[in-house]
């Protein structure tokens, strides 16, 4: 594993003193009015719980129980992606009862750029109580997640939520965020359970390493995925023997065949949202015949769709007398499965949203994956190419120097009003869209008028940065 530091030591703000990173960090920010910034630990579990529950109720007078169950699993030291004392919290020392009155959770994960892979910190379970918002209480939480980022070398964060939001702290969309599609029940054709080829069944811990085996097959072709380890597994099968099963949980099963052999495994959710069943992953392992295997797991899914209790909302939508209509494959922009589903079942495709991407150092970032853009320029019309590119990205640029394939330097650059010397203009933070693959350079152009590039560089543009797939489990 490559892992670059960013940034100088003496940089720190003055307004608060750090004394150490990692699972445990020291921090105590004066905010000013009473308020103040520190990192959890066990004891404001439950406060961080009822936070949540309030801010993320039903309604006026409902809490978010659901929400608090998970908070506090997430609390109590046996998440695969966080600890006890990942979550960052605002506190008002004047206040009676919950002091805590914001707080945003702290994610670490591994992900691959095309097979190299980035360390990353993801905020996630963002919350602001409504008496404290427009404070900028979110935005010290992110610059004390950001700072901790770049001093535990993770050059990415990634998010997901309210719109437009993240914009404000240097995230751009860059990343497919889920896509599905959607079938009609009612018309997948009928057949008797106990003729059928695949059967789903409960995991269990000694099924991790075909599901982990399976998992990285299946994401191999994708140019942003997670790294997902053992630990990720094992944490949803022993939430099944909660005595109080989380809320929003999914359920591991195991695809089986007839003969009782590993086929592959779904997760699919604890309860189910309305009329819909909506399975967020399936992995198949290579050499399945997907022709015949896709309709027995559909029919496999439909069976426990309607086993599936109903999950409490105050929609309409969610009523928990709604019948079962639909079921949605939340699979990514393309998945083998899609291609078998029958035109009669009318499958309906939604086009992915996106991730928020933040990357404070391009070049940095550039430099870890290089290794990949070099193999871009060695399978293209391109290969052994020397020379340099300069793009303006008009508060500032990027300079990336090539020798004989290779990318040698790759820095920050600035262009004088009289400067030429640039081979392409994007606005700030759109760069990154095509970094990760999710527009393509012809789609940023039609989107972006101030996005231009001279004709030497489009075909260098394409080579070294093509739109291709991505799928991040969340």
């Amino acid at each position: 594993m490559r892992l670059l530091l960013f940034g100088r030591s003496d940089q720190r703000p003055k307004a608060w003193t750090l004394e150490r990173w990692g699972r445990r960090c020291d921090l105590r920010r004066d905010l000013g009015d009473g308020l103040v910034l520190r990192w959890t630990t066990a004891k404001d579990t439950m406060d961080v719980a009822e936070l949540n529950s309030l801010v993320f109720r039903w309604n006026k007078d409902e809490p978010n129980h659901g929400l608090a169950n998970v908070v506090r699993r997430c609390m109590r030291g046996d998440h695969p992606s966080m600890g006890t004392e990942d979550v960052v919290v605002v506190e008002d020392t004047r206040k009676e009862g919950n002091r805590i009155v914001a707080c945003a959770f702290y994610l670490q994960e591994e992900w691959e750029y095309d097979g190299i892979v980035v360390p990353v910190a993801r905020p996630d379970i963002v919350a602001t109580e409504p008496g404290y918002r427009n404070r900028g209480l979110i935005r010290a939480a992110l610059e004390v997640m950001h700072e901790r980022a770049e001093r535990e070398g993770r050059p990415v964060q990634g998010i997901t939520g309210i719109p437009y939001f993240y914009r404000q702290f240097g995230y751009e969309y860059a990343i497919d965020e889920r896509g599905h599609v959607a079938i009609g029940l009612g018309l997948l054709p009928d057949k008797p359970a106990d003729e059928e080829p695949y059967r789903l069944r409960q995991a269990r811990t000694e099924d991790v390493p075909a599901i982990a085996a399976c998992y990285r097959q299946q994401q191999a072709g994708y140019l942003v995925s997670r790294r997902l380890p053992d630990s990720f597994w094992q944490y949803y099968i022993d939430a099944e023997h909660e005595m109080d099963p989380v809320w929003n949980d999914e359920r591991l099963r195991v695809v089986e065949g007839v003969g009782g052999d590993f086929r592959g495994f779904a997760f699919t959710p604890y309860r189910r949202s309305g009329d819909t069943f909506t399975v967020s992953m399936i992995g198949l392992v290579p050499g399945t015949n997907l022709e015949h295997a896709a309709p027995a797991l559909l029919r496999e899914l439909k069976r426990l769709a309607e086993q599936t209790p109903v999950k409490r909302s105050p929609t309409p939508s969610d009523a928990p007398d709604k019948p079962l209509q639909k079921l949605v494959l939340e699979l990514g922009r393309n998945h083998p499965l899609y291609e078998t589903l029958e035109p009669g079942w009318l499958p309906h495709r939604e086009a992915p949203s996106a991730w928020y991407v933040r990357v404070p150092d391009l070049p940095g970032f550039l430099r870890l994956v290089a290794p990949a853009l070099e193999r871009r320029l060695l399978n293209s019309r391109f290969t052994g190419h020397s020379g340099e590119l300069k793009l303006d990205f008009y508060r500032g640029g990027l300079r990336m120097c090539f020798e004989d394939g290779f990318l040698k330097n790759v820095e920050d650059c600035r262009f004088g009003a009289d400067d030429k010397s640039a081979k392409g203009g994007f606005p700030p933070l759109t760069f990154l869209r095509l970094v990760f693959g999710y527009s393509s350079l012809s789609e940023l152009r039609a989107a972006y008028p101030d996005i231009w590039v001279d004709g030497e560089a489009e075909a260098l543009l394409k080579t070294l940065f093509p739109k291709r797939a991505s799928r991040l489990v969340d």
